[in-house]
C-alpha cells in the first residue's frame, strides 16, 4: 500500500471468537486498532484515517480523504452520547470516507452515499465481520466463487439488484446510502442518506458544485503534498487540474494520452488547457508509448474484487504512471466520475410529462432529433406503465433477443434491457433467466421515479467501476482519487432542477457554469467529444491471435458459461459487428478477473 489509496481493513465485533478470525488476516495486515478489553477491532493496511473516543464510550473512525483531524473531530464528538447521534454528525463532515462508529458493543459502519467507498459483510463461525471489499471477506470465510452470479456478469447492463450482489457465496454488499449495524444486535442495515430535492436554479446550484468540487480537489492535494492528474482534453478533467494547480506544492503534473484516431481532437484541447492554466506541466505521452485496447491482458494486476470492464484499461490507464510515481507523485486526480453526476438523465423529462409537459415535450422532441428515433418507438416507451417488478421479469426473457439500437428511446424506461452475448452457453441463459426472474418477484426500483431509479443505477455503475481501476492502480503503487464521486459533489449537482441540467440542447450546462473564469473558455464551448473507437478496432485485429489463445484456455468455458469454440471463431474475425458490439468487453473481464482471483 501507499499512502493515499483505500486499502483495506476488515471490521470485527468486541469477542474472544474475533482473535481467531482475524489472525487469518495477520500475515497481510500493517495495521491494527483494537477494543478497549484488547480483542481486534480494525485489522487492515488502508491510510488517511483519524479517530476519537469520548467519555461516554463512542468511539468513531473517518478512513480515507477528509479535511478532518484529530482535534476537530474529538471537539465533534463531545457530549454525543447515542451512537445514532453520532451517525447523523458524520453525514454531515466533508470528505471521502469510511465511517466506523462503535459504542458499548454495538457497530455502525458504511461507506460513501454514491458508493465509491463500499462495505461488504459475512459470517464465519457464528461472528459477523465486515470489510471494504468483498475480496477481503471471500478469503476470511473461504468462500467459493457464485457461478450464477458470474454468468450474470456477462450481461452487457446488469439491472438492479443484481449488479450489487457480490461473486461469492455467502458474502453481502451494503448498498449505497445504506449503513450496517452488527456486533450486540443481529445484524441489519439502515438508510442514512436519501438524495436531495431537486430544486436549486442552475446559477446557484452552480456556485454549490463549484465549492464542492474545490474542496475535494483541495483535501486531496493538501493530504498528498504532491500530486498529479489527468488532462484529457476533456471538461472533467480540465476542472479538476483547474482547482488542482493553485493548492498543488509545485507545478503540477497533467498527464496526456493521445489516440490513433484521426478524428479525435483532445489533445488539441488539452494543449489550449495547459496553456492556458497557469502552474501545468504539460505530460504529453507519444503514441507509441500507449498500448491498443486488449493488449497485456494477462499482465492485469489483481486481484480486484468484481470483473468489470475498467480492469482490461490498466495498461493503458496507468501508461506513464512509472514516471509521474518516480517524479514524486503520491495521488493521481482523474476526472472519472463526471459523465455520471453531471449528465442529468433524459428520464427526468418523462417525470415532467405531468407537471410541465411542453417543457418536457420540446426536451423529448430534441432527444428524438438526437438520436433519430422514430415516433412509435418513443411513444412505446413513454406509454408503457409496467411496475419494475414486471419490467424485470420481461427482461429475462429477452436476454438472447436482438439488440436494441445504441441510444435507444428505452432511456426514457426503467432501463436498457439486459441482453447476453451469442457465444454464452445455454446453461447460462438459463442461470440468468432464473437469477432475474427471482429477482423481479421482490425488486422494487432505486427510486420512486425512473429518472431517479436511472441516476442513481447509473452513479452505483459508475462508482464501482471506478472503484475496480483505483484498485489496480493500487496495486501499480500510484494510487488514484475522483473528486466527482465525492457525497458533497453529487448533491450539488442533483440539487439543481432537472430540467435545467438534463437537457438536450447542451452538454454539461451546470459545470461549464461552475467553471466559467477557471477554465478557458473556448473549451466551454467546445461541442466535440473524444472517444477511442479507432484504437478499440485496430487492438481488436493486432491482438486477435493472443485473444483466441485466451478463449482455448478459458476458465468461462470450463466453467460452462462460455462456448470457447465460436468465441476463436469469432475473434479470428475481429471485424465482425458480434464481436465488437456483441458484449466481448464484459466477458474479457470475467475471464481475466477469474485469473486474477
Amino acid at each position: 500500500m501507499t499512502g493515499h489509496g483505500e486499502g483495506w481493513f476488515a471490521l470485527f465485533p468486541d469477542c474472544e471468537a474475533a482473535l481467531a478470525v482475524a489472525s487469518r488476516l495477520e500475515p497481510r495486515a500493517a495495521r491494527t486498532l483494537t477494543h478497549p478489553s484488547g480483542n481486534p477491532f480494525i485489522v487492515g493496511d488502508w491510510a488517511g484515517s483519524v479517530h476519537a473516543r469520548n467519555s461516554h464510550g463512542l468511539f468513531v473512525a473517518l478512513l480515507g480523504h477528509t479535511p478532518v483531524g484529530a482535534a476537530e473531530l474529538e471537539a465533534h464528538l463531545a457530549g454525543v452520547r447515542e451512537i445514532e447521534a453520532l451517525d447523523r454528525l458524520t453525514a454531515r463532515l466533508p470528505g471521502d470516507f469510511h465511517v466506523v462508529v462503535e459504542a458499548h458493543g454495538e457497530i455502525h459502519a458504511r461507506g460513501t452515499a454514491a458508493g465509491l467507498r463500499r462495505l461488504f459483510h459475512a459470517t464465519t463461525d457464528g461472528l459477523t465481520v465486515a470489510a471494504n471489499r468483498a475480496d477481503v471477506l471471500a478469503r476470511i470465510v473461504d468462500a467459493p466463487v457464485d457461478e450464477d452470479v458470474l454468468a450474470l456478469r456477462l450481461l452487457d447492463f446488469v439491472p438492479h439488484p443484481l449488479g450489487d450482489v457480490p461473486l461469492w457465496r455467502g458474502v453481502h454488499a451494503v448498498v449505497p446510502g445504506e449503513l450496517l449495524r452488527f456486533g450486540r444486535t443481529p445484524t441489519r442495515t439502515a438508510r442514512w442518506w436519501e438524495p436531495p430535492r431537486t430544486h436549486v436554479p442552475l446559477a446557484e446550484g452552480a456556485d454549490a458544485l463549484r465549492r464542492a468540487l474545490d474542496q475535494a480537489v483541495r483535501t486531496r492535494v493538501e493530504a498528498a503534498g504532491t500530486v498529479s492528474a489527468d488532462l484529457s482534453g476533456g471538461l472533467d478533467s480540465t476542472t479538476v487540474c483547474a482547482l488542482a494547480a493553485p493548492v498543488s506544492a509545485g507545478p503540477l503534473p497533467a498527464l496526456t494520452m493521445p489516440s490513433r484516431d484521426p478524428g479525435d481532437d483532445d489533445v488539441r484541447w488539452a494543449r489550449l488547457a495547459a496553456a492556458e492554466i497557469d502552474g501545468l506541466d504539460h505530460v504529453l505521452l507519444d503514441i507509441d508509448e500507449i498500448p491498443l485496447f486488449y493488449s497485456g491482458l494477462l499482465d492485469v494486476r489483481g486481484p480486484v474484487d468484481e470483473p468489470l470492464p475498467t480492469i482490461l484499461d490498466q495498461p493503458r490507464q496507468l501508461v506513464g504512471h512509472d514516471a509521474l510515481l518516480a517524479g514524486g507523485s503520491r495521488l493521481h486526480l482523474t476526472g472519472m466520475g463526471g459523465d455520471h453526476v453531471l449528465w442529468g438523465h433524459p428520464a427526468h423529462h418523462r417525470d415532467l410529462l405531468t407537471s410541465r409537459p411542453l417543457t418536457a415535450l420540446r426536451s423529448i422532441r430534441g432527444y428524438r432529433a438526437q438520436n433519430r428515433w422514430s415516433m412509435r418507438e418513443t411513444l412505446s416507451v413513454l406509454t408503457d406503465r409496467r411496475p419494475y417488478g414486471q419490467w424485470l421479469a420481461d427482461a429475462a426473457d429477452e436476454i438472447t433477443a436482438p439488440r436494441p439500437a445504441p441510444h435507444s428511446p428505452d432511456v426514457f424506461g426503467w432501463d436498457i434491457p439486459p441482453r447476453l452475448p451469442g457465444w454464452a452457453t445455454p446453461d447460462a441463459a438459463a442461470s440468468v433467466r432464473r437469477s432475474l426472474r427471482e429477482a423481479a418477484r421482490t425488486a422494487e426500483p432505486r427510486g420512486a421515479t425512473r429518472a431517479l431509479h436511472n441516476e442513481l443505477h447509473t452513479l452505483h455503475h459508475g462508482t464501482r467501476a471506478t472503484r475496480i481501476l483505483h484498485q489496480v492502480a493500487e496495486h501499480s503503487g500510484l494510487p488514484l482519487a475522483s473528486p466527482f464521486l465525492d457525497d458533497a459533489v453529487v448533491e450539488a449537482c442533483w440539487s439543481v432542477r432537472s430540467e435545467e441540467r438534463a437537457t438536450p440542447w447542451d452538454f454539461k450546462p451546470l459545470l461549464k457554469t461552475a467553471m466559467r473564469g477557471r477554465v478557458p473558455d473556448a473549451l466551454l464551448r467546445r461541442t466535440t467529444k473524444g472517444e477511442a473507437s479507432a484504437d478499440a478496432a485496430n487492438g481488436l485485429r493486432e491482438n486477435r491471435g493472443r485473444l483466441a489463445d485466451l478463449w482455448r484456455d478459458s476458465h468461462l468455458a470450463t466453467s460452462g458459461l462460455v462456448d470457447a469454440e465460436r468465441l476463436v471463431d469469432i475473434t479470428l474475425r475481429p471485424s465482425s459487428p458480434e464481436l465488437r458490439h456483441g458484449g466481448l468487453d464484459a466477458t474479457l473481464a470475467c475471464e481475466i478477473w477469474l485469473r486474477t482471483i
